[in-house]
Parts: C-alpha cells; sequence; structure tokens
C-alpha cells in the first residue's frame, strides 16, 4: 500500500493537497510517487468538500477532506458555510458541552459512507486539516464499514468527541488505532482536548515553535527530524494545553450560568 509507507512530512504535504482545485481525471503525485487519480469531488451547497482519490492498482481509496478557506484566501461563501455554519458553532458547542452537530459535518458523513458502497472492498486513508479534521473525525464516527479504514491523519482541528452519542463514540472507540490526532499546542483552533482518551483517535501533541496565528494553524510551526519524521511534545506540553482548555471552558459555562440566573431575575421581575 502506499500510503502504508508515506513519512509523517509526506502525510502533511498530502493532507495540505486537499486545499487545490481538484478535477476528476487528474492524477495526484507527491514527491515522485503517483497517489492515484481522483474519481470524485464533493462541494455540496452547505459547504462540505472533499476530494476521492483512487489507486485501482493497490486498491487503495484516499479521501481529502478540504478544510476552511480562511479570511485571506475565502469568497463570499466562507463565512456563511464554513465560518458562521461550521466553525463558529463548533467552538460554541464545544466550549458549553453542548452536542450541536451543523448540516455540513452530517453531509461529510453521509458522503463517506456512499463512497465504500462505490467503490467495495478498497482500503481507506483519510486526511483532513481544520474544517477538514472536524468532518473527518464526524465521518470516521459515523463509518458504516470500519474493516475497510485503514488510516487516517487529521490535522488542527478541535476535538468532537464531546459532541458525539454513544455509538458514535462506540464506533471512534473501534477505530482509536487506525486515527491520528495532530495538534498544535500553540494553535487556538485545536480546542477541547483535555486528556488523552476523550479523542476520536490517538492524540499527538506537536513539539511546535511559535510563529503567526494563521501560519501556526497551517502547519507553521511543525518540525520534522532527518528522517522527516513529526517532532512530538513532550506530555507536559499537552497537559498545559489541556489546562488552558480546562480553563477557558469553565469560564465559558460560568458565563452561560450567570447569564442563566440574570435572565431569570429579570423575567420575574417583569412577571
Amino acid at each position: 500500500m502506499i500510503n502504508d509507507h508515506l513519512t509523517d512530512r509526506q502525510r502533511v504535504q498530502l493532507a495540505q493537497l486537499e486545499y487545490h482545485n481538484w478535477q476528476v481525471g487528474m492524477r495526484v503525485k507527491l514527491t515522485g510517487l503517483e497517489i492515484g487519480e481522483v474519481k470524485q469531488v464533493f462541494q455540496t451547497t452547505d459547504g462540505f468538500r472533499g476530494t476521492v482519490i483512487i489507486n485501482n492498482h493497490s486498491r487503495e481509496m484516499t479521501v481529502l477532506l478540504r478544510g476552511s478557506s480562511g479570511i485571506r484566501k475565502g469568497d463570499p461563501t466562507t463565512w456563511t458555510n464554513e465560518w458562521l455554519r461550521v466553525n463558529l458553532p463548533i467552538g460554541g458547542a464545544i466550549l458549553n458541552q453542548l452536542p450541536t452537530i451543523p448540516g455540513e459535518i452530517q453531509t461529510a458523513a453521509r458522503c463517506f459512507n456512499h463512497l465504500f458502497q462505490r467503490w467495495p472492498g478498497y482500503h481507506c486513508y483519510v486526511y483532513g486539516h481544520s474544517l477538514g479534521a472536524i468532518n473527518g473525525q464526524f465521518a470516521l464516527a459515523n463509518c458504516h464499514f470500519p474493516e475497510q479504514i485503514a488510516g487516517a491523519w487529521l490535522y488542527e482541528g478541535p476535538n468532537l468527541y464531546w459532541l458525539l452519542n454513544t455509538q458514535q463514540r462506540k464506533i471512534a472507540l473501534e477505530l482509536r488505532c487506525q486515527i491520528f490526532n495532530y495538534i498544535d499546542p500553540r494553535d487556538v483552533v485545536a480546542l477541547g482536548y483535555l486528556d488523552d482518551q476523550h479523542t476520536v483517535g490517538l492524540l499527538r501533541v506537536v513539539d511546535s515553535v511559535l510563529t503567526n496565528p494563521i501560519s501556526q494553524h497551517m502547519w507553521g510551526g511543525y518540525r520534522f527530524n532527518d528522517q522527516d519524521h513529526l517532532k512530538l511534545a513532550d506530555p507536559w506540553s499537552a497537559h498545559r494545553r489541556a489546562q488552558l482548555d480546562y480553563q477557558l471552558i469553565d469560564r465559558v459555562q460560568r458565563l452561560q450560568r450567570y447569564r442563566s440566573l440574570l435572565n431569570q431575575e429579570l423575567d420575574e421581575q417583569f412577571l
């Protein structure tokens, strides 16, 4: 399998290709390796975007789940389809511990399961960054064909585990060792990783360097050794980031309780 033999650096490079505007029939190559041919491109009205690459020789299906276009490279639909409908509600749901799932993420799960019906028996490899990592976590937790998941590499997405129901968490646990969930502790988008157990997949905290916020989110702080292995942080770095998230969630929930009490008092005054 081609995907099985990629280095950490090559996996990041492959995930970065999710932002390319692929067309059906294009060949996808990576540092001399041919990953396969683009067979399907998703671009739904609610904002879900993904690319399906098929290699019939090795029977591999590589799925690239596209992240948010961002402030600098977005178009007028970026704010409505990606930020207002998905990213901000997901962040709010994690902070408030409320199981709110935007429509695009549910679309991602439906489209993902359809792929296994179109290419039965193919080994599936998933890559996603940011919004793509959110979609990837939810799609994997709702996968009807877990036996075909060969591996998933997700980068810089918030922790969707807290928004999953019991059945979804069960599937995520079944696939835990096939999913690698990378976060840069300096990236504010990678929210809600309070420990290394309540996650979709195995948590990998990157030993990053500090850069500007946009670059930090776009793999800018990642470092690799001479063998192209990604440098990972020590346990203290992960714990320190988790403590910051705990404090943020606690403050938001305190504020929500204060607002609720204030509204209740105001209602009683006008009754």
